[in-house]
């Protein structure tokens, strides 16, 4: 059986929120990703403590709100904060904004997001 990894990327944006309220998550460190200087997204990178556990999502959409439970199991895992840095900076970069541009920025909050 293949080892998971202990850190998942949690996203929150205003039509998507993702539940940090688990006893099986313990958030570890917030990003705050900005373009034009508007808070886009924030980004959760959180420690794993039991795989059985169930992720609380909220999406809304065309005025409808929709909630689902996924399994941890489905969420994308990294072995490091480290390589979880990388994947933020890297879906950063696929949004089509460059870390380094002038008009996008991601900023590691003082706060871990709840």
């Amino acid at each position: 059986m293949k080892k998971l990894g202990k850190y998942i990327v949690l996203t929150n944006k205003d039509t998507f929120q993702t539940s940090l309220e688990n006893d099986g998550l313990e958030p570890v460190e917030t990003y705050h990703f900005y373009f034009f200087d508007k808070l886009k997204a924030k980004y959760t990178i959180a420690k794993v403590l039991d795989e059985k556990i169930k992720i609380k999502l909220f999406e809304e959409f065309e005025g409808k709100e929709y909630v689902n439970h996924i399994g941890v199991k489905f969420f994308e895992r990294f072995e490091t904060i480290e390589a979880a840095r990388e994947e933020l900076n890297e879906i950063v970069k696929a949004s089509g904004n460059s870390v380094d541009s002038v008009n996008s920025k991601l900023v590691k909050s003082s706060e871990v997001a709840v």
